[in-house]
């Protein structure tokens, strides 16, 4: 006779792993929508963390440095830096093996694109797209 019991679960592991990393509180809180939405049963396990701000190449240091086997790991950063720094994080990203994925100024152009339906802001500033999108989507008191 058997010592296991046939009829315990067995354990689901993900076959995948990815961490994903945002530069802030807001590209936290959309990647774990995200995830919400499109990552039920598809044998991946996203990790999400927050970066809480800093310069480009130091929240990509911090994303290689989180601890973890992962077998991707992907940095969401604001395209609102200075093309120097911009680049020397493309360069960090690509020597560490990070995936970089850039918001074209910024998350709130973003989901200001979102919401109107597909309406471009890439050649609006990074501070008019966070003041439209405070005045108009988000309550007085945050």
């Amino acid at each position: 006779m058997s010592r296991t019991n046939p009829y315990k679960k067995k354990r689901r592991s993900a076959s995948r792993t990815l961490l994903m990393y945002g530069e802030g509180l807001g590209e936290e809180m959309f990647l774990k929508y995200l995830r919400g939405l499109y990552s039920r049963d598809n044998g991946v396990a996203i990790t999400i963390r927050n970066g809480k701000g800093g310069t480009a190449t130091n929240i990509i240091t911090n994303a290689v440095n989180d601890p973890g086997a992962f077998d991707r790991r992907i940095v969401i950063l604001d395209n609102d830096k200075n093309e120097q720094e911009m680049n020397c994080a493309r360069t960090e990203a690509k020597q560490r093996g990070v995936e970089l994925l850039e918001n074209s100024p910024c998350l709130e152009a973003t989901l200001l694109s979102i919401l109107r339906n597909g309406q471009s802001f890439s050649s609006k500033t990074s501070a008019w797209c966070k003041s439209e999108f405070e005045s108009k989507y988000l309550d007085k008191k945050k």
